[in-house]
């Protein structure tokens, strides 16, 4: 069977496996009882680091009694799971995927040139940006509150490296109202001040830059190769191909030239935010 570990299906599948059995209420010792697996296999397989045939999560699924499109849909992601990048519709399980891409990365680079990056965002900009794009109330306050969940990785004892360009437009041309983006930039201003966080912001007049083909998340690892990942209006792609990630690796040094210095990202920042208060 060819490798799988990492891949962005395999950790998909990994996840849906897992939810599958927590459902039934198995723990990974007794159903891998049932399955002739050992804890640490199936913990492996559910993390995406271990490959499963199409034939034993068949058999999986048997067990915890998985029927009818949910079981179709899980034996296609293992039918695909050798496939390097991932295009599909919803973000659900790519967000699902990427959360644990974050908690295993060394250094994270997102370019944002529209918008907040995520792990920066204020629970309240968050929410407005996801009631803008048509999520109700209840899921734009679900989904904030596990964007804000997310944010641990910047704060926990061995904090990820985490480099932010951001557009000029998404800090002067807000998709929030006054108030919330007051507090959006003074946060700004306490992560750009954290030793393992830089933000710098991506001038107007910078002529052109990959920063405007779209967003983008490139995930460096210690041990593994680099991931990117697309996120787009109702869809997500991920990318393992090293061809496609070594294209990214270089819009991120041409990015990285044209952007602006921390120290002067820092003054936009306060100046925009003692604007904005004051109007």
């Amino acid at each position: 069977m060819a490798s799988t570990r990492n891949l962005p299906k395999a950790l998909a599948l990994g996840a849906e496996l897992r939810d599958a059995r927590k459902a039934k209420g198995y723990t990974l010792a007794a159903l891998g009882a049932k399955i002739g697996r050992s804890h640490d296999q199936l913990s492996r397989i559910e993390r995406g680091q271990l490959g499963i045939s199409v034939e034993d999560v068949a058999t999986v699924l048997g067990v915890l009694d998985v029927q009818g499109q949910r079981r179709e849909e899980i034996l296609q992601l293992a039918r695909d799971a050798a496939n390097p990048n991932w295009v599909a519709p919803g973000v659900t399980k790519h967000l699902a995927m990427l959360t644990d891409y974050e908690r295993a990365a060394s250094r994270i680079v997102n370019v944002e040139p529209l918008l907040i990056p995520g792990l920066l965002q204020t629970m309240d900009y968050a929410r407005s940006v996801m009631t803008s794009a048509g999520a109700s109330p209840g899921e734009a306050e679900q989904r904030a509150t596990h964007r804000m969940g997310r944010q641990n990785i910047l704060t926990r004892a061995r904090p990820v490296q985490f480099e932010a360009y951001i557009g000029e437009q998404a800090l002067r041309y807000p998709p929030c109202d006054r108030t919330v983006m007051v507090e959006q930039l003074q946060a700004l201003l306490k992560w750009s001040r954290m030793e393992h966080v830089t933000i710098r912001a991506l001038p107007f007049d910078g002529g052109y830059s990959p920063a405007l083909e779209g967003p983008f998340i490139l995930l460096e690892f210690e041990k593994g190769p680099s991931v990117v990942q697309l996120e787009h209006y109702r869809s997500a792609t991920t990318l393992t191909e090293r061809r496609d990630v070594n294209d990214y690796m270089s819009a991120v040094d041409t990015i990285r030239r044209q952007a602006m210095s921390p120290v002067a990202t820092e003054e936009l920042i306060a100046k925009l935010s003692d604007e904005v208060e004051s109007t």
